[in-house]
């Protein structure tokens, strides 16, 4: 439920969303369906049960992740909601690398603020602000390696048994968070606060690190087994958000794990999880992200 303090936060978020979640419900009821009550333990399991499949596909070719054990990632998986050390061949990263400073990125996500890497601060000057992230959607179809990454067959065994059915989706991303001098954007800040996704009933983020990451870099923050042990509050607040005291004294300051890894260092998470990204304070952060679902509502 949603407390009178949170009032104010949730009046921002729907003032700013309003017209994308109409629009969204309008085009796709079935998304607002899921995100309404796929939040609840009770009726995510019930859906995942009932549509699970009996038989479950096998995926033929190499993978570029020789050692990975995948019954060893789906049961880390299933008890915690993350797995650690799913780590890119330096001949790959190196290749995604070169590959991410020809692309374009938008501005916070916004497509009017697009700029390549090297020109960022130009365009910022043009725009008359600093851009907190640069994004890019929709980058399989422009680079080779990460198409060959999105069809590997060990993550895709991983996402299939984890799921307990075969994926219909995927999708890749790669975004820049920049280190900061000035305090950011109210609209932004709920990137930076502990939160969990709603994308799916099925949904597994697998994410690699492409530049290193130290405390002052944008680590990314997980919440082990907050997958599936929820209090009540958390489920039927109308806001996904909270903040660092009330997760470390329900879900214990020993489950809240702090990522911090060199470049080519990989993991997947259920971000049903508690997670969040933090406010580089030294260095800029780029990440790329490989996202299975079961469902498409985009």
């Amino acid at each position: 439920m949603t407390t009178v303090n949170n009032f104010p936060k949730l009046w921002l978020k729907l003032r700013r969303r309003f017209f994308h979640y109409l629009d969204f419900a309008i085009q796709k009821p079935d998304w607002m369906i899921m995100f309404c009550f796929s939040r609840i333990h009770l009726i995510r399991n019930m859906v995942q049960f009932i549509y699970k499949d009996k038989t479950l596909s096998n995926y033929e070719g190499n993978s570029v992740f020789e050692d990975i054990d995948v019954n060893q990632v789906v049961d880390s998986l299933k008890a915690e909601g993350i797995y650690l050390g799913i780590n890119l061949p330096n001949h790959v990263l190196q290749e995604v690398i070169e590959f991410s400073k020809k692309l374009v990125y938008l501005g916070d996500g916004n497509p009017q603020y697009q700029f390549y890497i090297n020109d960022k601060e130009k365009q910022e000057k043009k725009v008359g602000k600093n851009f907190i992230t640069g994004y890019n959607f929709n980058i399989s179809a422009l680079c080779p390696i990460i198409k060959k990454l999105e069809s590997d067959p060990k993550l895709w065994l991983i996402a299939t048994k984890y799921f307990e059915k075969k994926p219909r989706k995927i999708r890749s991303k790669i975004w820049w968070t920049f280190a900061q001098e000035k305090e950011f954007e109210e609209r932004l800040k709920g990137f930076f606060n502990f939160h969990y996704d709603l994308e799916d009933y099925w949904c597994l983020k697998f994410m690699f690190y492409l530049t290193n990451v130290d405390v002052y870099s944008s680590p990314h923050i997980c919440v082990k087994n907050s997958h599936k042990q929820k209090k009540l509050k958390h489920q039927l607040s109308l806001l996904r958000e909270t903040d660092d005291s009330d997760i470390v004294n329900y879900y214990g300051l020993e489950n809240v794990l702090n990522i911090c890894e060199k470049a080519g260092f990989g993991f997947v998470e259920d971000p049903f999880c508690f997670h969040k990204g933090t406010f580089p304070i030294q260095r800029d952060r780029l990440i790329l992200e490989i996202k299975f679902t079961i469902n498409n509502y985009e």
